[in-house]
């Protein structure tokens, strides 16, 4: 995943509401424009970052109710940086970010 899908996640936030999270599992509603523009094609980048060894298990995109649910190893991620990522604090945002990226990178992978 390059630095530019990275900053596009950041982008992404004031689209994306927490709608439900428990450890593991993540649940994101986004708004009409937004549901709107994603198809499979374009979540490639996130579909390279899940598998049954990865820290982010899988996706599941639902268009009709406008969510994304994220399975995800909470022992390796931190439940508490998801929800500041998604929070609406921008720069806790960001720091959120930087300490999820080395965690989910595939080259970090062993």
């Amino acid at each position: 995943m390059s630095s530019n899908s990275f900053s596009g996640l950041m982008a992404l936030r004031r689209f994306v509401e927490l709608a439900h999270h428990i450890p593991g599992r993540l649940r994101l509603r986004f708004t009409n424009r937004l549901i709107a523009g994603l198809s499979q094609s374009k979540l490639s980048s996130l579909e390279e970052l899940c598998g049954p060894d990865q820290c982010l298990r899988s996706y599941t995109l639902n268009t009709a109710t406008g969510s994304l649910l994220l399975e995800y190893d909470a022992k390796r991620l931190s439940p508490a940086l998801l929800e500041q990522l998604f929070g609406a604090d921008d720069d806790l945002a960001q720091q959120a970010l930087t300490a999820i990226l080395p965690i989910i990178s595939p080259s970090d992978s062993q």
